[in-house]
């Protein structure tokens, strides 16, 4: 038996009607029954209400969710919207769910991953020796890097982790997670799925830097205090000032998300940073940690340089199949990303269509996206198109 997949989608604004019309539409087109699936919400509807109309359409199913800042299928992007991918296969799969991500990250991990190496040792039994994790998270929870790190721990050396930070149409107040029996913001949810062929992974951003490089000279976890030695905002309310922006604290999410940190490794740009608030004395809180004493510099991007880099993504997840035929794509997109290109997004759909023309896809807009692969130390990314192919 080999895996399938299948996306739906549906417009609705009523959650339980929207939930049903993408699941019932995605078993059209699987043809058979689901085992597992993922679920992408606009925060407009109802996380715990979908998982229970998802369950009744599809009994059986294993499947995580959460709420998003824009979600699309292979058919095109939604505003307020929900869609699904569920899959049809002979892998082995477990789900879990756990709540207080910002508080306890390291405990929230040893919940995802309790159950991982009794699946391992009967997934391997069947010849299942292969696995790749899909981490949904918290998008505001400032501590999605470091539970990335500790899923890595709780599972095994070069465990693949794909997946992305939960957002919430751009409004940077709560986002939900639900899997495992949770559905709730402060929370994380995981599938673990053991099967014979390896998922490709693929990332890319194809961002520039527009400023000079800055030292962080103070910062504390995921609060960026300083820049340069004065308040971290300050850099961005003067960097907004030469595009003719007048920034305030409270009004400046869209611009930070807009114009996110890119960081340095010796003097390459390794990874960005997001920044979603500004604090009462001008420090700026990230998605992830930042280390005192980076180097980092503002970015920007330029719609064709994005879209080669989401098309680029693609092809290196194609490589990662070593010549299988891909079941299904999900694709995992910064709310940056979005926000640049604008209505020119479907351009960067249509660069994974390109690599994957057959194939059924859904994703949606991060907060931060989540790849860990071979060859790839890093497991946290913003700005970033993580494209990742599921092997029939």
């Amino acid at each position: 038996m080999k895996t399938l997949a299948a996306s739906g989608a549906s417009h609705q604004t009523d959650t339980t009607a929207a939930t049903t019309e993408a699941v019932k539409l995605a078993l059209a087109r699987l043809g058979t029954s689901a085992q597992w699936g993922v679920l992408f919400a606009s925060s407009k509807h109802d996380l715990a209400q979908a998982m229970r109309a998802a369950r009744a359409a599809a009994p059986g199913c294993q499947l995580i969710a959460c709420h998003t800042a824009g979600e699309f299928t292979e058919q095109g992007k939604l505003e307020g919207g929900l869609v699904v991918l569920l899959a049809s296969s002979p892998a082995m799969v477990e789900g879990a769910g756990a709540t207080g991500v910002a508080q306890d990250h390291a405990g929230v991990a040893r919940q995802l991953t309790a159950g991982f190496a009794a699946l391992a040792q009967k997934a391997a039994a069947k010849g299942f020796g292969l696995s790749t994790s899909v981490l949904l998270v918290d998008g505001l929870a400032g501590t999605g890097e470091s539970l990335v790190k500790e899923v890595l721990g709780g599972t095994r050396a070069f465990q693949q982790i794909v997946g992305g930070a939960a957002g919430d149409d751009g409004q940077f107040k709560a986002t939900g997670v639900a899997g495992g029996g949770i559905a709730a913001a402060d929370s994380a949810a995981v599938l673990h799925v053991f099967g014979n062929r390896a998922w490709g992974v693929g990332l890319d951003h194809g961002l520039r830097p527009t400023t000079q490089k800055m030292t962080v000279t103070r910062a504390t976890g995921n609060v960026l205090w300083e820049l340069d030695g004065k308040p971290a905002f300050e850099a961005y309310r003067s960097y907004a000032k030469g595009k003719g922006v007048t920034l305030e604290p409270a009004s400046a999410g869209s611009f930070l998300i807009g114009n996110e940190l890119g960081v340095y490794f010796l003097d390459e740009l390794h990874h960005a940073r997001a920044p979603v608030g500004v604090g009462p004395k001008g420090e700026l809180k990230l998605v992830a940690d930042m280390a005192q004493g980076a180097q980092v510099c503002i970015l920007d991007g330029e719609p064709d340089a994005m879209v080669e880099a989401c098309h680029r993504a693609a092809l290196q997840a194609k490589a990662g199949l070593a010549g299988a035929r891909a079941a299904g794509v999900l694709v995992f997109d910064c709310i940056c990303r979005g926000m640049i290109l604008g209505r020119q997004f479907q351009r960067e759909l249509d660069a994974v269509r390109r690599v994957f023309p057959e194939t059924p896809l859904a994703g949606f807009l991060t907060y931060g996206e989540i790849a860990r692969f071979r060859g790839k130390l890093e497991g946290w990314h913003n700005t970033t198109a993580v494209i990742a192919a599921i092997p029939e």
